[in-house]
């Protein structure tokens, strides 16, 4: 399904557009995220704050099951703990949706 596939965002991009939303926008986390983050003792806080200073290093991953670009923050939780969030950027509505944290 290459037709729905839009352009991807580089990883500076990505991070300006996180900061972007973070800040004027909407934070969400699918339901696989609210358990993952209960099974890591991982709060609403601890994604924000990766995805505010943590780094998007990687090139974007495709989900064709979901058809949008999944990227990934890598940094720390609030306390220091190492912590990745994959999280999905939906530009036109201003939001965020956190897929999962490990």
């Amino acid at each position: 399904m290459e037709e729905c596939r839009p352009p991807k965002l580089s990883p500076a991009e990505a991070k300006r557009k996180i900061q972007l939303i973070l800040a004027d926008g909407i934070v969400d986390f699918t339901t696989h995220c609210r358990r993952r983050m209960r099974e890591r003792g991982v709060d609403d806080l601890d994604v924000v704050h990766v995805l505010k200073a943590g780094q998007i290093i990687r090139e974007a991953e495709w989900d064709s099951d979901y058809c949008n670009w999944k990227y990934r923050a890598e940094g720390t939780d609030i306390e220091g703990v190492e912590l990745t969030a994959i999280t999905v950027i939906f530009e036109a509505d201003l939001s965020l949706l956190n897929v999962t944290v490990f």
